[in-house]
């Protein structure tokens, strides 16, 4: 339904740009609803939601909508490349994650279109939820509807048959994301006609997490969490997404999962070698989490040194093993050293970054490195026609 531009704010802040597509600029709905994202929008603010910063209509007759610029991935596709992720990340993304929802709920607002795809995760897993087109002021009641919207792998059976968007429906497609995290895929397949979804939400029971991913050890009480939240009944799940997240903590810190990739299949892979990509992954993630909160502070020079010593400690774990992951930790500590001053060493390390993620063989890893070393060696970022040059 519309466009995104990458611009600079006359403030110097990066943003990003909405429209409607010209095509569609004289549909009144469509531009009814992106008035209505706008502000929605105004009334959240929390750091894992997109904001709005300005709104309007342009000289084109077309509306706008100026927001706060997510980066990162959306979530669906680290979980296909990245996958499985560790305890640490999967309950670091899922507090974040609910945390948005939360705001967004008090604020009085249904997001109405939850799914991984409108969670970005950056490099140091940083979750921002983005596109409020279907978002609605929450109600009591959901009023009956001859149509519902959204994506089907991630809507509630009374959705479904005609309801309008509620918090009970956002409870259910939260449970469906961290589902997803638990196990690499949604309870019911993506490719499904909306009609079969639609009949197997309401008359089959959700395939437990134990089930579908047998080889991460899923306890009793995870199943649990997700059942819950996935129950057909919108009155038997959790009343709020707050309930979900200390229920979903408490689980997930009582879970002690093989190490990742340990249930491998191949048989030229040794135990050793997948366990000390274990550790690595453990390494990784406590790193990037400490330097972001260093970073939050205003702390630069405390995240450089946590970094630093994060790929010094991935070096000692075994010096004749190259971690290939460990690009992630290099493009954020290469991005400090760009903002510090130190520009060849952030070339350098933005290199060697590039050169770890090609041998992932993750086409999201080398596009990251590479935009990197694009920016870097060129000095700027690329902005959208029409707008000043950062």
């Amino acid at each position: 339904m519309g466009e995104v531009h990458v611009a600079q704010h006359k403030s110097g802040r990066i943003v990003a740009i909405k429209r409607v597509h010209e095509t569609l600029s004289c549909d009144q709905t469509i531009c009814d609803r992106l008035a209505d994202e706008a502000y929605l929008l105004g009334r959240i603010d929390h750091p894992n939601v997109v904001s709005a910063v300005d709104s309007g209509i342009a000289s084109d007759g077309r509306p706008f909508l100026v927001m706060s610029r997510a980066y990162g991935t959306p979530l669906d596709v680290s979980i296909a490349t990245d996958g499985p992720f560790s305890r640490n990340r999967i309950t670091a993304i899922s507090s974040q994650l609910m945390a948005g929802i939360i705001a967004i709920h008090e604020a009085r607002v249904v997001h109405a279109d939850l799914k991984s795809a409108n969670v970005m995760v950056d490099e140091i897993d940083r979750v921002t939820i983005i596109d409020f087109g279907l978002a609605r002021t929450a109600m009591c009641g959901s009023p009956a509807a001859s149509h519902f919207d959204g994506t089907p792998a991630y809507l509630a059976p009374e959705v479904m048959a005609g309801h309008g968007p509620s918090v009970a429906g956002d409870i259910f497609a939260t449970g469906v994301i961290v589902y997803e995290l638990l196990t690499g895929s949604t309870p019911l397949a993506a490719h499904l006609r909306p009609e079969v979804m639609f009949a197997l939400r309401l008359h089959d029971p959700v395939e437990p997490p134990s089930k579908r991913a047998p080889d991460r050890a899923i306890t009793k009480e995870l199943d649990d969490v997700l059942l819950c939240a996935l129950d057909r009944n919108p009155r038997e799940r959790f009343s709020t997404v707050r309930e979900l997240a200390d229920a979903l903590a408490e689980a997930l810190a009582a879970w002690e999962p093989p190490p990742v990739n340990m249930a491998s299949n191949d048989p030229g892979v040794e135990p050793t070698t997948l366990v000390r990509a274990s550790v690595s992954e453990n390494i990784i993630s406590a790193s990037l989490r400490d330097a972001s909160a260093r970073i939050a502070e205003r702390d630069v020079a405390g995240a450089v040194t946590v970094l630093e010593d994060g790929l010094e400690r991935l070096t000692s774990t075994d010096p004749r093993v190259i971690t290939p992951m460990r690009w992630r930790i290099e493009t954020v500590l290469a991005a400090l050293y760009q903002s510090a001053g130190k520009r060849d060493r952030a070339q350098r390390l933005a290199r060697l970054a590039h050169q770890h993620a090609l041998l992932t063989e993750c086409p999201v890893a080398e596009a990251r490195t590479q935009g990197l070393l694009d920016q870097l060696s060129y000095g700027r970022a690329r902005t959208a026609r029409g707008s000043c040059a950062p």
